[in-house]
């Protein structure tokens, strides 16, 4: 069957039609992304060193569901897309839930605002921004030493472990059934003595976002769509949002992934896109430091660290992580991003693009 007939049948329903990808008897061979919109330079695989013959191994992999439930896979290398593929129906236009992910996209807001000198720095204290608040709070003067960076580091002291579930007071779904989730956030017991114990707490990122929208005197939303988004040319996304209409920062945007990576293109560039600096390099790469240990990884600022040694080289990336497999990674010595989504929720299958990497995509990289 011809390419032509192919990329008609394409035009017919979805943009971004990769139609090999619904028939696990056919066999991928590698070939360039389309250019569709002069925002991406596009690039081949050899031409940016990467191998293509264990690329092609790992898209059949994902083909015939050895590796289960991938959406996407993108590789950008030296500011150029190499590699794009969609996989179970989905397509480059279909904005995706990253969940957790967007919690690096946080971090990046509240560099921003400091950037912007909205928040003085990431030692700011985070009542001070809800005054209205402290009266009713238990251990209100233990609370007032909770800073900004306690928030982005996961460090607290809240008794906020979305790992220990229901069993938390903190537990994200616990705060999904209130009606202020920042009031529920700031009203938790203290566990542990502020700034010693870091723990997973989506309501902490979601008090972080509140933060911003009193720190700027804007909806949080528009604040990230004058900052971050329009600058980035960043159309078709949406927050899920609180009881109060903010939108809530610690999971849920849905976006392409293309737009995702941008998103780290932005952070592998220091800040830089298109050469308007929009958040600035002190913050890229502080943010992007080990500051905690949580879960047994590197943690920065609402991003996780990880390196790999692989035939003698070291690959350090640092990378936003959401549920179900969506990640964002960014491999600075290899000026290399790579996007991965997936529909493997609240299972260790969401873990199996670490496989992914250490097997194939890592290996491939030159």
């Amino acid at each position: 069957m011809s390419q032509r007939f192919w990329v008609g049948l394409c035009m017919l329903t979805l943009t971004g039609c990769t139609p090999f990808l619904n028939d696990p008897a056919m066999v991928y061979s590698y070939y360039p992304p389309d250019q569709k919109t002069s925002e991406w330079s596009v690039s081949s695989l050899n031409s940016e060193n990467i191998a293509i013959k264990p690329i092609e191994e790992l898209t059949n992999l994902i083909q015939t569901e050895k590796y289960r439930n991938i959406h996407s896979l993108l590789i950008v290398r030296n500011g150029k897309l190499v590699y794009e593929q969609y996989f179970n129906g989905y397509t480059s236009v279909v904005p995706e839930n990253i969940y957790s992910a967007s919690k690096s996209i946080t971090s990046i807001l509240t560099g921003i605002a400091i950037d912007q000198h909205m928040i003085a720095d990431v030692n700011s204290e985070v009542l001070l921004y809800f005054p209205e608040y402290i009266n009713g709070l238990n251990n209100k003067e233990q609370k007032k030493k909770i800073t900004l960076k306690h928030l982005l580091t996961m460090s607290s002291g809240l008794a906020c472990n979305d790992a220990a579930g229901r069993a938390s007071p903190g537990f994200e779904e616990n705060m999904y059934k209130s009606s202020d989730w920042i009031y529920f956030t700031l009203d938790l017991p203290i566990l542990y003595e502020v700034g010693t114990i870091p723990q997973y707490c989506t309501a902490g990122v979601v008090t972080l976002g509140g933060v911003i929208n009193r720190a700027s005197n804007m909806s949080t939303e528009s604040f990230a769509r004058k900052y971050l988004f329009s600058p980035l040319n960043i159309q078709s996304y949406r927050w899920d949002r609180m009881p109060d209409g903010e939108i809530s920062t610690g999971g849920r945007l849905f976006i392409q992934p293309r737009d995702m990576a941008k998103i780290g293109q932005l952070m592998l560039d220091k800040g830089q896109w298109k050469g308007q600096q929009l958040v600035s390099p002190q913050w890229v790469a502080e943010s992007t430091t080990k500051q905690v240990t949580l879960q047994n990884f590197e943690y920065g600022y609402l991003w996780w660290r990880r390196s790999f040694v692989i035939q003698g080289r070291t690959y350090q990336m640092y990378f936003a992580w959401g549920n179900g497999g969506n990640y964002l990674c960014v491999l600075p010595d290899y000026n290399t991003v790579l996007i991965c989504t997936g529909g493997n929720l609240n299972s260790v299958l969401g873990n199996q693009f670490f496989q992914m990497l250490q097997s194939k995509i890592l290996p491939a990289i030159q």
